[in-house]
């Protein structure tokens, strides 16, 4: 008997194998390669033409690292890596708003459904058509919010909305038109957090006489942990590969003040064939994004280690 069963969890495993071998497959061929064979490459000067792929150090004159001694010594690389740090300050803001819209359409009438089926319906078009909204949104003369701000006397007649054009101020608006669709993505999430909540926790604590304040504090939030840590990573990771927006609605500009890691990483391998120098970029970008998050992860395991 034990032999028998000893055969048939073999035989399990290698069924259970052959299914996941095609899934396997395609994610090291789609994933795993391109993460190693870009490592590669950010040692190389490939122009993404020639066939000799070549590390830099083979000539004996040249650092194997010269791209990414390159980078140090690039203010536009600079410029990128603060606007990214701006975007993972200020686009996290759609996560509290996020979790805001949910507890106050987490209610069961008509017509919350219908706010929030409208509140979705940004996370339904693609970035790039919400980048053409909100550039029509922003535009100079003829866009909604010049009308607006006209409307309610903050601009006088004559002068114009010119916040995409600005240096300073161009990310603020490429980062307000992000949260947009992502406030709604953080909602759902929260949402499907706060079906799962232990109802009786909830009415022993109402019966109790907590207040509103102290039980969403002290049991909504706590029980919303999970949803949270989902949140928080995939903002993270949103911010850190912000590109299709901005490259519809500034393309980096003005002078490079939008610019990102992402987008200055695909200027410079598709627009300027500097494929090392664009995965040496993309090596760098991966590396903030691996640390954060495991940071992230690391601090959240260790909250939990400690209440348990």
């Amino acid at each position: 008997m034990v032999g028998s069963l000893s055969f048939m969890q073999k035989r399990d495993h290698k069924t259970a194998w052959r299914f996941l071998a095609p899934s396997l497959i395609l994610y090291g061929l789609y994933v795993i390669f391109p993460i190693f064979f870009s490592l590669y490459l950010s040692i190389t000067q490939w122009d993404g033409v020639s066939a000799a792929v070549t590390p830099l150090c083979l000539d004996g004159e040249t650092s194997c690292f010269q791209n990414f001694i390159d980078l140090w010594n690039d203010d536009v690389f600079w410029m990128s890596l603060k606007n990214n740090i701006a975007w993972l300050l200020f686009f996290s803001l759609s996560a509290p708003l996020g979790l805001a819209l949910a507890l106050l359409f987490h209610v069961k009438a008509k017509a919350a459904n219908f706010y929030k089926s409208l509140l979705f319906m940004p996370m339904v078009f693609s970035l790039v058509v919400v980048g053409t909204i909100w550039s029509w949104f922003l535009q100079p003369e003829f866009g909604l919010v010049e009308f607006l701000l006209k409307g309610i006397g903050l601009l006088k007649e004559g002068e114009n909305f010119t916040l995409m054009a600005s240096d300073r101020w161009a990310t603020a608006g490429l980062i307000a038109a992000a949260s947009w669709p992502h406030a709604a993505y953080c909602m759902v999430l929260y949402l499907a957090g706060l079906s799962n909540l232990q109802k009786n926790v909830i009415e022993a604590a109402e019966i109790e006489g907590v207040s509103r304040w102290q039980l969403l504090w002290y049991i909504v939030l706590p029980m919303l942990r999970p949803a949270t840590v989902i949140v928080v990573i995939v903002t993270m990771i949103g911010a850190l590969r912000a590109f299709d927006l901005i490259s519809i609605m500034t393309a980096g500009g003005p002078a490079n003040s939008s610019n990102v890691l992402a987008l200055y990483m695909y200027q410079q391998t598709f627009e300027n064939f500097r494929y090392g120098y664009g995965a040496a970029i993309s090596v760098v970008l991966f590396a903030i994004s691996l640390l954060l998050i495991l940071l992230y992860l690391r601090q959240t395991l260790k909250d939990e280690t400690g209440r348990s």
